[in-house]
C-alpha cells in the first residue's frame, strides 16, 4: 500500500507540473535546504542572466551560476544560531557581483531573538565578513538594503519595547549611524527614497502613509494617505519617477510622477479579499505583481502597459504566498515563496501563449511524452549558427546524458532520448545556445 501511495502521489505531481510548465513557462527549481521552516525561503535577486541569489531563513543562502538549475547552500558563519524573516522579503541586498549583504538575527527562532548582525561579502560569497548590529534582548533584524557599494540602510525591531532602530552606512557597512526612518523603505539612489507604515493603532490598521525622502533619509515628507482597510506589504520603484505598492485586500497603487499622486488600480485581476505580498517592475511598462486566490493557490499577475490592462503570467499548484519576483529580463524570472518553501523559474516568451515559437526563435519545447517509459522526443530551435549544448540532469545535478554538443545552422531539430539504465523519478534537460538557455522537466516512470 505504501509504494501505491507513493505512485499515486508522483502521479498527481507529474500532472500539476505538467499542467504548469505547459500553461506558463514556469518550471519548479530544487530547494537544496529542503522542507519545514530551516527551508523556508525569502528575497530572490540575480546579478548577471545565470548567477543569483536567494536568502534562507536561518541565516543561510542559496547560490546559483546557471539560472537556478542547480542550488547550493552557502552559510558564511555555521557555528553561528541566527534566523532571518522571509516576510516581507527585504532582508538580503545586492548591487553587483561581488558585493551583498544580509540581516541576521541572533537566537533560535522567530520572536525569540538577542541581537542583530549583518553579513557582508565583497567577492561574490567566497568570504564573508559580520558586523554586530545590536546584542540587545528582543532585537530582531527586519530590513537591509544598498543602492552602491558604500550606501545602504537597515531597520530592526524589538519585540519587547516595540520600538523600531533605522541605521545608515556610507562605508560599505563597516560604520553605522542612526537616520530618520519611517517605516519599510525602499530606495533607487543615495538620496532618493519612499517608505510606508501604518499609523492606524497597532501599526496594521488606516490610515496608511507613503512618505519621500530626498536626502538619503534625513528627512521625510508624506505624500499619501490612504484611509482604505488593507494594510501595504511591498513597495518597488524603478525610477525617480515610477512605482508600486501592494497589499491587503486586494490593494495595488502606483505613481508615474515620484509619488506626488499615487492611483488606485482597480483592473489587476487581484480581488479585495486577496492579499499581494510582492511586486517587481522592469521599467514603466512591464511588471508582475503576485498574490492568492481562495482556495490559497498563488497566482502572478502581468503588465506590459504600465497597469492599463493584466495577464495572468503563471498559476501555481503550490499554497502559500510568494514573498519574492526578480525578472532579469522580460524572458527570464524567478519567485519564491510557497508552502512548502520553493523556488520557480520562467523562461521563454511573456505573452502566456503555448504555441511554439517560430524558428528564428531561441525555444526548448516540453518533451513528448512525459511521463515516459522507456523514451521520449525533445524538440528545440535555435535562431542563429552556435554552438549547442543539449544535457539531462538528475534533481542532484549530476549529469547524465549529453543529447547535442556541436555547432548548429539556426532551425528546428528533434532529439530521441531513452532511459535505460535509469530509476523513476524526475530528470532535466538544458538548453545552451549562445548566451540562451532553458531548462525544463520530464518524469521517468516506469
Amino acid at each position: 500500500m505504501k509504494n501505491f501511495t507513493w505512485f499515486i502521489s508522483l502521479l498527481i505531481f507529474c500532472v500539476f507540473s505538467l499542467l504548469v510548465n505547459a500553461q506558463t513557462g514556469w518550471v519548479e527549481q530544487t530547494n537544496p535546504l529542503g522542507v519545514g521552516d530551516t527551508a523556508i525561503l525569502g528575497k530572490v535577486q540575480f546579478v548577471s542572466p545565470t548567477e543569483g541569489w536567494v536568502s534562507g531563513g536561518v541565516g543561510d543562502l542559496l547560490h546559483t551560476t546557471d539560472s537556478g538549475f542547480s542550488w547550493t547552500i552557502v552559510t558564511p558563519f555555521p557555528n553561528d544560531s541566527v534566523w532571518c524573516s522571509s516576510d516581507p522579503a527585504v532582508s538580503m541586498s545586492w548591487v553587483n557581483q561581488t558585493h551583498g549583504w544580509k540581516i541576521n538575527s541572533y537566537g533560535p527562532e522567530y520572536g525569540n531573538s538577542y541581537g542583530v548582525v549583518v553579513h557582508r561579502t565583497t567577492d561574490g560569497g567566497s568570504t564573508w565578513q559580520k558586523k554586530d548590529i545590536s546584542n540587545s534582548p528582543g532585537d530582531f533584524g527586519f530590513q537591509i538594503q544598498f543602492v552602491d557599494v558604500n550606501t545602504g540602510w537597515l531597520l530592526y525591531f524589538n519585540f519587547t519595547t516595540q520600538v523600531a532602530t533605522f541605521l545608515k552606512t556610507i562605508d560599505g557597512g563597516d560604520n553605522w549611524l542612526p537616520f530618520n526612518g519611517a517605516g519599510i523603505f525602499y530606495f533607487v539612489d543615495a538620496n532618493n527614497g519612499w517608505s510606508y507604515y501604518g499609523s492606524g493603532q497597532s501599526g496594521s490598521e488606516p490610515p496608511y502613509k507613503i512618505l519621500r525622502t530626498t536626502n538619503g533619509g534625513n528627512d521625510w515628507t508624506e505624500q499619501f494617505t490612504d484611509n482604505l482597510l488593507g494594510s501595504y506589504n511591498k513597495i518597488y520603484f524603478t525610477d525617480l519617477n515610477n512605482g508600486w505598492i501592494v497589499g491587503d485586500n486586494g490593494k495595488v497603487l502606483n505613481t508615474a510622477d515620484g509619488g506626488a499622486n499615487w492611483n488606485y488600480i482597480t483592473n489587476s485581476g487581484i480581488n479585495a479579499n486577496e492579499r499581494s505580498k510582492s511586486v517587481f517592475f522592469l521599467d514603466a511598462n512591464t511588471g508582475w505583481i503576485s498574490s492568492k486566490d481562495d482556495q490559497g493557490h498563488a497566482f502572478i499577475k502581468q503588465t506590459t502597459d504600465g497597469g492599463a490592462s493584466w495577464t495572468t503570467h503563471g498559476t501555481f499548484t503550490g499554497y502559500g504566498s510568494i514573498y519574492s519576483i526578480y525578472f532579469y529580463d522580460a524572458q527570464n524570472g524567478w519567485v519564491t515563496g510557497f508552502d512548502p518553501p520553493s523556488i520557480y523559474h520562467y523562461s521563454g516568451t511573456t505573452d502566456n501563449s503555448d504555441q511554439i515559437n517560430p524558428v528564428n526563435e531561441f525555444e526548448l519545447q516540453q518533451n513528448y511524452p512525459n511521463p515516459f517509459n522507456p523514451g521520449t522526443k525533445i524538440q528545440y530551435s535555435i535562431n542563429s549558427s552556435k554552438f549547442v549544448s543539449l544535457k539531462v540532469y538528475d534533481v542532484l545535478g549530476n549529469e547524465i546524458a549529453t543529447l547535442v554538443s556541436e555547432d548548429k545552422p539556426a532551425g528546428s531539430y528533434e532529439v530521441d532520448f531513452t532511459s535505460s539504465g535509469l530509476t523513476s523519478g524526475v530528470y532535466f534537460y538544458q538548453l545552451k545556445s549562445g548566451s540562451n538557455l532553458e531548462t525544463r522537466k520530464m518524469i521517468l516512470m516506469k
